[in-house]
């Protein structure tokens, strides 16, 4: 039987994971100068699952990802990108936590 990872359903193949994508979408919303509820209201859906998206890694349909993508200005590839890039990140700080203090 298989085992069920709640964060990624595919975690041998380094696939961001909902949450890794929540992070990403939050990063571009700051970097745009952008409120949850006007990038909820350009995506046509509701801030509190915009919000629920960003912080805990709700996983949204196909359909409500590209909305945020062309609310957010980005063909959606950079924004899975930008969610790899953050996956690569909480990977290593994962891997460094217990690596002591860091460089001399």
């Amino acid at each position: 039987m298989l085992e069920e990872s709640s964060s990624n359903p595919y975690p041998e193949t380094g696939s961001p994971s909902a949450r890794d994508l929540g992070r990403a979408i939050r990063q571009l919303r700051w970097e745009r100068d952008l409120t949850i509820e006007a990038l909820a209201f350009a995506s046509e859906i509701h801030p509190t699952y915009l919000s629920g998206i960003e912080r805990t890694g709700r996983n949204p349909s196909w359909g409500r990802l590209c909305a945020i993508a062309d609310a957010l200005g980005l063909p959606i590839v950079e924004v899975v990108r930008h969610a790899e890039s953050a996956e690569r990140g909480a990977q290593g700080r994962r891997e460094g936590a217990g690596a002591g203090a860091g460089p001399l």
